[in-house]
């Protein structure tokens, strides 16, 4: 069996909001505070396909906000010239590859990442496939043959009350952590974090999410008020480059610190960890460099004694391989399970994951475990490369 790369494309995928509903919510277009200046309009992702000469294909994604098309314009024109005709085999020399290609150039992150990602998923994927056994096998695992979940988020309702019900909704679902998001001013904060304690009573634990809201005399202060209402995360209260400031914060509050999701490749989190500013890191596999480097990763966290959790925003392939990865690392204690309306997660895989206990089951299936409809994947396409 040849494992030798035929072909690499990239398929931008949108899932506008407008199609779910006559009158989109305003929480839905801005579900938090790092969303004021660029509303979310949909669910995107860019889809990467490789196929190797014997006709085994794999699938990952690149992560897709706010344009699909950028990654997928990076992976057909950069990425694959370079893939086309090499060993899909050698996962190692092939991220390598890709990262040096532009290492040199600066772009050691952002869309060019986001794209490398894709690709090694992609990778994954096929391996797993040419093996016959699913990614977590060949990782090493399973640690684990369920990943405890939360439910995110609970987005920027109007009323307390509507926060409130919503935690109750995600308690009937059977979750038993969720996050809050936070970053409307102190007294607003407060007063749904309370609605939110007050209805889950106990019975699961509360996360909440700045999304970069605040100063670090402002974030301290909240964050000092939220240990008293029995908050278990504090996560991202400053500005994503700010690691003094997180550090700080980290050296004030009880509350265990969280940042991550919009950090790429091991070198951006390397200085939140020698500077003891995070307990939790949050990469997103379809944007910091795919399996490939979150298994560095959640090595050099696991050095430092700092657990990893993955950002869950993506559609059904980020989330299946984000279930691999858990499976078959120790340091990885929860994942967050994005809840927002997004058909690329929920209606694009054919068999679809369940939540049992607040955990989700590893997908069992060679490679990531997961199948797509090809219908919907055709439906939500806006491009191609």
């Amino acid at each position: 069996m040849s494992l030798t790369i035929a072909s690499v494309e990239a398929i931008a995928l949108a899932a506008p909001f407008a199609d779910l509903y006559d009158t989109v919510p305003d929480w839905l277009t801005t579900p938090a505070s790092s969303h004021r200046v660029l509303p979310r309009l949909g669910q995107y992702t860019t889809l990467v396909r490789i196929r190797t000469v014997d006709g085994i294909e794999g699938i990952g994604e690149c992560y897709g906000l706010p344009e699909p098309r950028v990654t997928a314009t990076i992976v057909g024109t950069l990425l694959a010239p370079m893939l086309v005709g090499r060993d899909a085999g050698a996962s190692e020399a092939l991220w390598e590859l890709m990262f040096g290609a532009q290492s040199g150039a600066g772009r050691t992150g952002g869309f060019y990442l986001e794209a490398i990602s894709g690709v090694d998923l992609a990778l994954w994927d096929l391996r797993g496939k040419a093996a016959g056994l699913p990614v977590h096998r060949l990782l090493g695992g399973p640690v684990r043959d369920t990943v405890p979940v939360y439910a995110s988020p609970i987005p920027f309702l109007p009323d307390v009350a509507e926060s409130a019900e919503r935690a109750h909704a995600f308690l009937d679902q059977g979750f038993r952590a969720m996050k809050l998001k936070l970053g409307r001013g102190e007294a607003t904060d407060l007063a749904h974090v309370s609605a939110v304690v007050d209805a889950l009573a106990g019975r699961a634990a509360l996360h909440v999410d700045l999304n970069c809201a605040y100063d670090v005399k402002t974030a301290i202060r909240l964050g000092q008020a939220l240990d008293g209402l029995g908050v278990r995360w504090l996560e991202e209260p400053l500005a994503t480059d700010d690691v003094a400031g997180l550090a700080e914060v980290r050296a004030a509050v009880r509350i265990p610190v969280v940042t991550g999701e919009s950090e790429f490749s091991r070198y951006g989190y390397r200085d939140f960890l020698l500077a003891r500013a995070v307990d939790v890191v949050m990469p997103n596999l379809a944007r910091a460099g795919g399996i490939t480097e979150a298994r560095r990763i959640a090595a050099l966290c696991d050095a430092f004694h700092v657990t990893v959790s993955p950002h869950g925003v993506g559609s059904a392939v980020g989330l299946a391989a984000a279930l691999q990865f858990a499976a078959a690392t120790p340091n990885v204690p929860i994942y967050e399970y994005n809840r927002l309306p997004n058909p690329l997660r929920d209606d694009l895989p054919v068999t679809k994951p369940s939540l049992v206990d607040g955990a989700l089951a590893v997908p069992e299936g060679p490679g990531l475990g997961v199948t797509l409809d090809e219908s919907l994947i055709a439906r939500y396409e806006v491009f191609r490369a």
